[in-house]
C-alpha cells in the first residue's frame, strides 16, 4: 500500500486473497500503480510471490510522467473481454506508447532495477540508523525505494523542514512520511539526502516533537478552572 502508510503485503495476505479468489471464482487484481514497474526493485511487486493475479493494473511510471495507464491480463481473463467492451476514446495515442515503450527500454538498458535494489537497501540502512538516534521514528517500512517512515508524531512540520532543506517527501496518513525517489539515484545524493534529514530531524520544531493530543500543564489547569 501506498497511500495507505507504505505498508507491503505480506506472503500470507497474498496467498489467503489467492485462495478466497479461487474459492468464489473471483479475480485477484493487483494495484501496481504506485510499486509497478520497478519500485521495489521488480517490475511488479507481485513477483516476490509464487502465484500471480489476474488482472495487474499499471500507470503512473509508465510514460514518465506522461497520461497512460495499462491494464495486464491473463489469456483467460482476455478471453472473456470482447473487443471494444474496455476501451477509451483517447487511449493508445502513438506519442504516449513511443514514450513508454522507451521508458522500458532505458530500465532495462541501464539496469536500474538493480540500482532500485541497491539505493534502496542504501537508503534504508541508513534510515535505520536515523531510527536508532531519534526515537520518533517508530518504524521504517518498504521495498526497493519506496520507503516509509512512520512517526510517534506528526509528520507534516517535518515535510515543510524538509523542503526548505531541498528533500521532496510527502506524509501520508498523518504520521508516515513516504520516499520515492527517482530510479537513476546515486549513491552520493542518497548519502546527502540522509545527512540533510538527519538535519531535519534533529531541528524540527518543538511542537513537531509533541503528540497531537498533548496539552501544556498550564493550559490544562486553566481549562479545567474553567470547566468548574
Amino acid at each position: 500500500q501506498g497511500e495507505g502508510g507504505v505498508y507491503p503485503v505480506s506472503e500470507e495476505f497474498w496467498n489467503l486473497a489467492r485462495q478466497l479468489t479461487r474459492f468464489n471464482r473471483t479475480l485477484l487484481i493487483a494495484d501496481e500503480i504506485q510499486c509497478g514497474l520497478g519500485r521495489t526493485g521488480r517490475y511488479f511487486a507481485y513477483q516476490k510471490f509464487a502465484s500471480k493475479p489476474d488482472i495487474v493494473v499499471v500507470a503512473k511510471p509508465l510514460a514518465a510522467g506522461l497520461p497512460l495507464g495499462a491494464i495486464l491480463t491473463t489469456q483467460a481473463v482476455a478471453d472473456a473481454v470482447s473487443p471494444g467492451l474496455h476501451g477509451t476514446t483517447f487511449g493508445g495515442g502513438p506519442l504516449i506508447c513511443a514514450t513508454a515503450l522507451e521508458v522500458l527500454n532505458i530500465i532495462d538498458e541501464k539496469n536500474l532495477l538493480e540500482n532500485v535494489r541497491a539505493r534502496g537497501a542504501q537508503l534504508r540502512a541508513g534510515l535505520e540508523r536515523l531510527a536508532d538516534k531519534f526515537p520518533i521514528i517508530r518504524e521504517i517500512r518498504g521495498e526497493g525505494l519506496m520507503l516509509g517512515i512512520e512517526l510517534t508524531v506528526d509528520g507534516a512540520p517535518f515535510v515543510e523542514a524538509a523542503l526548505r532543506r531541498g528533500l521532496l517527501i510527502n506524509c501520508t496518513h498523518e504520521r508516515t512520511l513516504r520516499l520515492l525517489p527517482p530510479f537513476i539515484v546515486t549513491p552520493a545524493q542518497i548519502d546527502e539526502f540522509l545527512r540533510l534529514f538527519e538535519t531535519v530531524l534533529a531541528k524540527s520544531p518543538r511542537k513537531a516533537l509533541e503528540p497531537a493530543s498533548t496539552v501544556p500543564p498550564k493550559q490544562a489547569g486553566r481549562a479545567l478552572a474553567a470547566a468548574r
